[in-house]
């Protein structure tokens, strides 16, 4: 075979081969991350498209203070097998201020936010 024919041979070869999905054993992507005020505590919820065969863990931070931060951590815990929406309730917020909240997944350093919420401090009307 002339070196023509093999480069052309090969090409033919790859472009043939069966391609793997790029949602098998792609990592989860995180969507719609909100902050939402509550009577005293923030309500983050997320979307995670995308399955992992194991599981990836969440990491919350919060700063209390400014956008750029600092930002200390709230939360740990891992996803769960086939959910695709999860919510988180910070109920350690202290002072009536303007809280901003980060979401990493740690295995991937995926990171979003900052996203901000202020909490209720006074009792809601009756």
């Amino acid at each position: 075979m002339r070196p023509r024919s093999f480069a052309l041979f090969a090409c033919l070869l790859l472009l043939s081969a069966p391609v793997a999905s790029s949602q098998q054993g792609a990592e989860p992507t995180v969507t719609d991350f909100k902050a939402q005020p509550l009577y005293r505590a923030a309500h983050l919820t997320w979307k995670v498209r995308g399955r992992s065969e194991r599981p990836v863990t969440f990491q919350i931070l919060r700063s209390d203070t400014f956008v750029e931060g600092p930002y200390t951590e709230v939360a740990v815990f891992p996803s769960t097998p086939a959910k695709g929406t999860y919510e988180y309730v910070d109920k350690s917020v202290g002072t009536e201020a303007k809280y901003y909240y980060k979401l990493i997944i740690k295995e991937t350093g995926e990171a979003l936010g900052p996203t901000p919420t202020r909490p209720y401090f006074s009792p809601p009307a009756t």
